[in-house]
Parts: structure tokens; C-alpha cells; sequence
């Protein structure tokens, strides 16, 4: 076989190696949606009941109020029929989960059936009286299908970690007992061409083994060194060259492997807590409701409701982080007051933001790419506001600033936040570098991504850190456009 074609094969089996580990992260991600997609679901239902309940045969009954409820709730089975594809099916059916699906099925149905009945009543085909009755049993019927839903979901993820993980972990063991093994018979051939040059004597026979026990590129190598060199000290040396360069390659490669398989457990392992602590306290919540403590009950719905957010913050850095590297360029002016809007309203929903003072001091527009640089702006004002001391009796602060130079623009986002510790800076933009894990959960991938931005676009970025703050200054070259 050809050094071209092993090195080509080891090229394939890294690539397919990325992709079932992309898989891997996909389908876990999914079954955190499901997840979260059975919590709305039985949330709906809840306001649905309640509703429900407080209904009498005397009482002015809201339909639209209603109908925009059973919407809600039907729209959970519609987005989980939608994110199930034909591999999630296969998997499904041979490890008999996939009444998951059904039920998806059956709650659209019991959905329609709920907003038919209330057009019945609307068209005054159907008394009130008979609607409540139809409507409770409706309503525990959607309570119903969230309960035996979450099983079979769980059990579903739980296949996909336990199997999927290992494999790509194998998989990626055998990658580098592959490249070493395909590095050695490299290697191999490499020392045959260079023992046929030290033992040829003669012009004539150096042809005749050449064509008798070397083919491919190191025969095409050899005759070519034959034609233009003429001492056997400069074939060997040319010899030693390439045998260099292949264990160099495969090297690089073998790192590359390595990397990935550190980023595929670390990335499985931060998804896996999650659902781990999820699962344990639905057992608590299970038993607190058979015993009747509501408040238990509510309080760790509390605590699956976090650590799905905590599972969702990661997925979502983990697809930024791999939407880096796949933006399409498209540069534009950019308002970066609109930009500074737009990011404070995406931030508003968080407490965060409630008690932080948002500054700018935007002396110019820029002309770059807007969703890298939005990206890149929204990661470090979010970090700031995660990480402000409480301590200082200063109101918290971030202060964005940009400024136009003759061949660049600069950013600079500075707050008077915790800062970072003086022995971790050299980590600073490192994967999965957390260096206050009491003050705020974050994904450790928030930097990672604004680094991978700023090298996207030709540009610089620097840190400068202490107790009274932090502030980061890009640099950023600008385009020509004549």
C-alpha cells in the first residue's frame, strides 16, 4: 500500500472518529431536550389542571384562556416528534422505548381531542357541566402522559451515554494503535529502501532491486534520487529526511487524537452530571409526592429546573464553540449601539443584569463581521456580570468602549469584578477553565470562543487582571475595501 493511501486512511479514520464523537454530543444534547421539552409539558399541564379544577358549573369559563393552554402543551410532542430522526427510532425500538414516541403520538391526539371538545362548547353543542367533566379527564390524562413519558427518555439517554462514550473512547484508542502501527510499517518500508542503498554496489543492479523489491512512492523516490544524485551519502540523507517528516505527521496526528478524545470525555462527562443529578432527585420528587410533602417536591423541580440550565449553558457553549470554526464571513457596518441593545435585552431575563451598571463609551461603528463580534461583546459583558464582587460597596460595573485607529478598531470591555487569580492567567482562554466555580456556574468554554472569534478575524485580544477589575482590549485590523 501506498505511504499516500495509510496516510489517507489514518486521515479517514480520525474524521470518522470526530463525527461519531459530534454524534455522541448531538444525541446526548437531544435527550437534555427532551428532558426539558417533558418539564414545559408538564408544567402546561399543571396551569391546565389547576385551571381545570377551579372550574364549577356556575362559573364564566374562558375558552380562548384554555385553548391557548392545550396549545402549549401540545406543542411539546409536536418539537419531540420533530427532533426524533430514524437512528433515534432504531435505538428506541431495540432497547423497547419507543412508546416514548407513541405517547408523543397519543398526546397530540388527546390535545386535538381537548380543543375539539371546547369548540363544541364554544358552539354551545355541549353544556358546561359535560365540559368540565370531559376537561378533568383530559387533564389527567396530559399529567399522565408526562409521568410515563420521562421513563422510557431516561432509559433512552442512558443507552446512548453508556454505549456511545465507550465506543468513541475505543474508537479512539484504536485511532492511535492504528496510526502507531501504520507509522511503524511506514517507517518499515523507509528502512528497506535505505538498507537496498547501502548494500547496492553497482548502478546497474541499485535498478534492478529498485524494481524488484520497492514500489509506490519510495520507487518513484528512488529512481528520481538515482537519476539526480550521484554518492549513496546523499540518498540516505534524502531517506532520513522523509522517514522524519512521516514520524512528524504521524505525530501530529497522534496529538490531535489525543485532544479530542481529552475534549470528547471532559464534554461527556460535564453533560452526564447533569442528567445524573436530575435522575436522582425525579426519585426524590417521586417520594415526596407519595408522602405528601408538596414543598420537598417543589424544591428539587427547583433543582432539576438548574441543573438542566447548567446542562443547556454547556450545550449551547459547546455548538458556539463549534459555530466558530463554521461562520460564513459577512462583513457589514456594524451599530454597535443597536449591537449593545440587542445584548442587554438577551441578558435581561437574568438576575445578573438587575443590579449591574452597563457603560458605553462607542465613539465609532465598525466595519467587520456583526455575529462574531456580537459573540465576542456578549461573552465578555456576561462574564462580568457572572463574576462582579459583592464584596466592594461600588455599584458593580462593565464598561464597553470602542475606538477607531488609523488600521484597526479596538474594543476594550473593563469591570470592577473579582478578577483572576494572578497564578491561572496563562489559562485564561483554555476549554473548560472555570476560576470561580462558587460565584457562578459557567461552561469554561465562554473565553475559548471570544479567542477563536478574534484569530477568526485577524485580530488580537489582551488581559489585564487584579483585584479592582478586569479588562480586555481587541485589536482588530480593518479590511481593505477599495
Amino acid at each position: 500500500m501506498k505511504i499516500s493511501s495509510k496516510l489517507m486512511l489514518i486521515i479517514l479514520l480520525t474524521v470518522f472518529e470526530i463525527s461519531l464523537t459530534l454524534l455522541s454530543v448531538f444525541e446526548i444534547s437531544k435527550g437534555a431536550k427532551f428532558h426539558q421539552l417533558n418539564s414545559l409539558h408538564l408544567k402546561y399541564s399543571g396551569q391546565f389542571s389547576e385551571r381545570v379544577l377551579s372550574l364549577d358549573k356556575d362559573s364564566f369559563i374562558e375558552v380562548a384562556a384554555l385553548q391557548t393552554l392545550i396549545l402549549k402543551i401540545r406543542q411539546q410532542p409536536v418539537d419531540c416528534l420533530q427532533s426524533v430522526n430514524f437512528l433515534n427510532k432504531f435505538i428506541m425500538k431495540q432497547i423497547g422505548t419507543y412508546n416514548a414516541v407513541e405517547l408523543c403520538v397519543k398526546d397530540i391526539e388527546d390535545a386535538d381531542l381537548a380543543l375539539l371538545t371546547i369548540a363544541k362548547f364554544a358552539n354551545q353543542s355541549l353544556s358546561q357541566e359535560m365540559l368540565i367533566s370531559e376537561l378533568k379527564i383530559i387533564a389527567q390524562t396530559f399529567n399522565t402522559n408526562s409521568a410515563l413519558f420521562e421513563k422510557p427518555i431516561t432509559e433512552t439517554v442512558s443507552f446512548v451515554m453508556k454505549n456511545m462514550i465507550p465506543l468513541v473512547v475505543i474508537i479512539s484508542l484504536f485511532n492511535i494503535l492504528f496510526i502507531i502501527f501504520m507509522s511503524r510499517t511506514i517507517t518499515g518500508s523507509i528502512r528497506s529502501a535505505i538498507a537496498l542503498l547501502e548494500s547496492t554496489n553497482n548502478e546497474k543492479s541499485f535498478a534492478e532491486d529498485i524494481s524488484k523489491n520497492v514500489s509506490g512512492e519510495l520507487k518513484t523516490l528512488l529512481q528520481v534520487a538515482q537519476k539526480r544524485l550521484a554518492n549513496e551519502v546523499l540518498i540516505t540523507a534524502i531517506n532520513q529526511d522523509l522517514e522524519k517528516s512521516v514520524e512528524q505527521r504521524t505525530e501530529s496526528l497522534t496529538r490531535a487524537n489525543s485532544e479530542l478524545a481529552q475534549f470528547a470525555y471532559r464534554t461527556s462527562h460535564d453533560l452526564k452530571a447533569p442528567l445524573t443529578a436530575s435522575k436522582l432527585l425525579t426519585r426524590f420528587i417521586i417520594k415526596d409526592i407519595q408522602a405528601g410533602e408538596i414543598d420537598n417536591a417543589i424544591a428539587d423541580t427547583h433543582r432539576i429546573h438548574a441543573q438542566m440550565e447548567k446542562l443547556e449553558d454547556l450545550v449551547v457553549s459547546i455548538l458556539s464553540l463549534t459555530e466558530a470554526d463554521s461562520l460564513e464571513p459577512h462583513y457589514c457596518d456594524i451599530n454597535l449601539d443597536q449591537v449593545m441593545d440587542d445584548i442587554q435585552q438577551g441578558l435581561s431575563a437574568s438576575a445578573i443584569l438587575s443590579d449591574c451598571l452597563v457603560l458605553r463609551e462607542l465613539e465609532c461603528p465598525l466595519f467587520s463581521d456583526k455575529t462574531r463580534i456580537t459573540q465576542i461583546l456578549e461573552n465578555l459583558i456576561s462574564n462580568s456580570m457572572k463574576y462582579k464582587d459583592q464584596t466592594k460597596h461600588e455599584l458593580p460595573y462593565v464598561r464597553v468602549m470602542a475606538n477607531e485607529l488609523p488600521d484597526t478598531y479596538q474594543l476594550t470591555v473593563a469591570d470592577n469584578g473579582v478578577g483572576i487569580p494572578q497564578d491561572r492567567h496563562k489559562e485564561v482562554f483554555h476549554m473548560f477553565k472555570r476560576f470561580h466555580p462558587k460565584l457562578s456556574f459557567g461552561s469554561g468554554l465562554g473565553l475559548a470562543i471570544v479567542k477563536k472569534h478574534v484569530d477568526y478575524l485577524q485580530g488580537k485580544i489582551t488581559m489585564n487582571t487584579s483585584k479592582g477589575g478586569t479588562t480586555f482590549v481587541i485589536t482588530i485590523p480593518k479590511l481593505n475595501t477599495l
